[in-house]
C-alpha cells in the first residue's frame, strides 16, 4: 500500500475510534472520502504553488523533510508530485463531458492499470474518480498566443479546428509546468489495449509518432523538445516565417474547394507538412510491428485489412481485438481502435471487461458520494 493511503487509514481510525464502536460503514466511507479529498486538495496546492513561483521566477530550493509529527498529506503529495517527472503519462484533452469519454479513459485506465492519466478538461469532465483531472485553462497562454494568428481554411467549425491546433500548446505548457519529457497522448475517441509503458519502447529512436504520416490520435511523445519544435513551427506557418509551407497549405485548401471536397487545412495539414521536414526523425504507429499496430482509423482498411459494414472486421483472441491482413492473411493485434467521426457510437461495444469494471466501480463510488451528500 503507497504511504499516502497508509496515512488516510491511519485518519480514518483515529476519527472512527474518537466517534465509538457504533460508526456505520457508510459513515466510513464518508470519511474516507474526505480525507482521500483533502489529499487531492493538498496535490492542488502544491501545483498553484509551484505556478506561482515559476511565473514569478522564483528558484525555491528542496523542500525540506517535514518535522516530526507534522501533517503527512503534504509530505506525500509533494513526493508523489516529484517523483512523477520521471514517468510517460497518459494525457487526453477534451472539453465537456461527452458520452463516449468515459469509454476512453476507462480503456486506457484498464490496461495501464499502473500508469498516471490525466484528463486535461473543464469543469463539466472533472467527475472521472480514475484519472487525474486538470484544468486545460491553466495550460492555455500558448493556446491563446496562437489563436491570434490563426487564419481558418477548411469548410469544418471553424472553433474545432482551432482547438485542434490549441491542444498541441496546452499538451505542450502541461508538460512544461510539470518537467515531463515524454508522454503518450490519445484522442477521447482512442480504445488503447496495451501496456504502453512497455510497449513505447518500440518508438524510443524517434521524436514523436504519428499514424499515416499525418495523424497524431496516437502520440508517443519521447522528447518534450520536439513537441517545443512543431508549436515553434505552428507559429511561425501562421505568421508569414514560413511562406513555402504556408503556401502549400494554401494549396491543400484550394484544391479540395476545386474538386467539391469538404474539409481543408487542419492540424493533420501541418503535421504531414513539418514530416516532410524531419524525415526520420518521425516514427509510425500504424506500421505492422511485432504483428501489431496502433489503428490509424476503424473506418479506413490502412494499413491494408479486411473490411465489414464500413470498419475493419474485428475479431477477439485473448481479450484483444484482430483482424486480417489481407496481403499476408496474417491475423494482427490492434493496440488501439481509433473511432473517429460517427463511429464513436461502437465505442462502448469494444471496450474490455475490465474496462467495464472501472466504469462500473466509478459509476457506484458516484452514487455513494451522492447519497452521503
Amino acid at each position: 500500500m503507497p504511504d499516502y493511503d497508509k496515512d488516510l487509514v491511519e485518519i480514518i481510525l483515529s476519527i472512527v475510534k474518537r466517534l465509538g464502536s457504533r460508526v456505520s460503514g457508510r459513515l466510513v466511507r464518508f470519511t474516507h472520502a474526505c480525507a482521500l479529498k483533502m489529499y487531492r486538495i493538498a496535490l492542488r496546492c502544491l501545483e498553484l504553488e509551484e505556478h506561482l513561483a515559476s511565473s514569478r521566477k522564483v528558484n525555491r530550493p528542496p523542500a525540506a523533510e517535514p518535522a516530526t509529527g507534522g501533517s503527512t498529506l503534504f509530505s506525500h503529495a509533494r513526493g508523489q508530485r516529484d517523483s512523477q517527472t520521471d514517468l510517460r503519462p497518459i494525457v487526453f484533452i477534451h472539453s465537456t463531458d461527452s458520452i463516449y469519454l468515459k469509454y476512453a479513459l476507462a480503456q486506457a485506465r484498464a490496461s495501464n492499470p499502473e500508469a498516471v492519466i490525466y484528463l486535461l478538461g473543464d469543469e463539466a469532465n472533472n467527475v472521472y474518480t480514475f484519472v487525474e483531472h486538470r484544468p486545460f485553462m491553466r495550460y492555455s497562454e500558448g493556446a491563446r498566443q496562437f489563436s491570434a494568428l490563426y487564419k481558418h481554411f477548411s469548410t469544418n467549425n471553424a472553433q474545432y479546428e482551432l482547438f485542434c491546433y490549441q491542444r498541441w500548446f496546452i499538451l505542450r505548457d502541461f508538460l512544461s509546468a510539470y518537467e515531463f519529457q515524454r508522454c503518450v497522448y490519445l484522442d477521447s475517441d482512442i480504445l488503447l489495449y496495451t501496456d504502453v509503458a512497455e510497449d513505447a519502447k518500440k518508438f524510443d529512436i524517434y521524436d514523436f509518432t504519428l499514424t499515416e504520416n499525418i495523424n497524431a490520435c496516437t502520440f508517443f511523445l519521447n522528447r518534450k523538445q520536439a513537441l517545443d519544435g512543431f508549436c515553434d513551427f505552428l507559429l511561425d506557418l501562421y505568421s508569414g516565417k514560413e511562406p513555402y509551407f504556408y503556401d502549400r497549405m494554401l494549396a491543400h485548401y484550394a484544391t479540395r474547394l476545386n474538386h467539391g471536397l469538404p474539409g481543408g487545412v487542419c492540424d493533420m495539414t501541418a503535421f504531414q507538412l513539418y514530416h516532410e521536414a524531419h524525415f526520420g526523425a518521425i516514427g509510425e504507429a500504424s506500421q505492422i510491428i511485432d504483428n501489431s499496430l496502433y489503428d490509424p482509423a476503424i473506418t479506413t482498411p490502412a494499413p491494408g485489412f479486411e473490411m465489414e459494414n464500413g470498419i475493419k472486421k474485428i475479431s477477439w483472441k485473448n481479450e484483444l481485438p484482430h483482424g486480417k491482413h489481407v496481403a499476408t492473411g496474417k491475423e494482427i493485434a490492434f493496440n488501439s481502435l481509433h473511432l473517429q467521426g460517427q463511429s464513436k457510437s461502437l465505442m462502448h461495444s469494444l471496450v474490455q471487461k475490465h474496462a467495464r469494471k472501472v466504469i462500473e466501480d466509478h459509476d457506484a463510488t458516484r452514487s455513494r458520494r451522492k447519497q452521503v451528500a
